[in-house]
C-alpha cells in the first residue's frame, strides 16, 4: 500500500442472500483528502462504508485501510477508524458522561474517566455531563455521538 493512501480497496462486493448490495467498488483515498459518497437510497453507500470500517466482511474484493487488510484486519481497522451512524446509537438512559465512560471501556482505553472528561471538555459538554442522553436535543446528541466515535483518537472519521 502506498504510504499516502489511507484507503485502497478494489472490487469490494457484498451480498445478502440473493441481494447484491455492493458490486465491485474500488477507491483510493489519500491522507488528508475528504471523500464523500453520493447516490440514491439503496445504492450501497452505507454497506460500502461499513466494509471500509471493518464492520462488514466483503464477499469479494481486496484492499487495505490504514495498512490493515479489509478481509482479515477488521479489529485493527475498528481501533483506528471512527464511525458515526446517522441515527443516535448511544444509550438514552445513561448520562453523557456515563456513555463516554462506557465507550472508553469498550475501546479498552486506560483511565476511562479521564478520557470521558477530556471529550466533555473538548466538545463543550460540561453543562450536560450529568444529563440523560435521551433528553438531549438532536444537535447535542450529534455532538455526544461525535465525541464517542472519535475519543479513541481515530485516524479516519467516517460519518454516515
Amino acid at each position: 500500500m502506498n504510504s499516502e493512501l489511507v484507503i485502497d480497496v478494489r472490487g469490494l462486493s457484498k451480498r445478502f442472500g440473493s441481494l447484491v448490495a455492493v458490486d465491485g467498488v474500488s477507491l483510493k483515498v489519500r491522507k488528508g483528502e475528504v471523500f464523500g459518497f453520493l447516490g440514491p437510497n439503496g445504492s450501497g453507500k452505507t454497506t460500502t462504508i461499513r466494509m471500509i470500517c471493518g464492520l462488514l466482511v466483503p464477499n469479494a474484493g481486496a484492499g487495505q485501510v490504514l495498512g490493515q487488510d479489509v478481509l482479515s484486519g477488521s479489529s485493527g481497522i475498528k481501533r483506528r477508524v471512527g464511525y458515526m451512524t446517522q441515527h443516535f446509537s448511544l444509550y438514552n438512559d445513561l448520562t453523557v458522561e456515563e456513555n463516554l465512560r462506557f465507550v472508553a471501556r469498550m475501546y479498552s482505553m486506560t483511565a476511562a474517566n479521564q478520557q470521558a472528561s477530556r471529550v466533555i471538555e473538548e466538545l463543550g459538554l460540561q453543562d450536560r455531563r450529568r444529563q440523560l442522553a435521551g433528553t438531549l436535543s438532536g444537535g447535542w446528541k450529534q455532538r455526544l455521538a461525535l465525541g464517542a466515535c472519535t475519543m479513541h483518537r481515530v485516524q479516519i472519521g467516517l460519518p454516515q
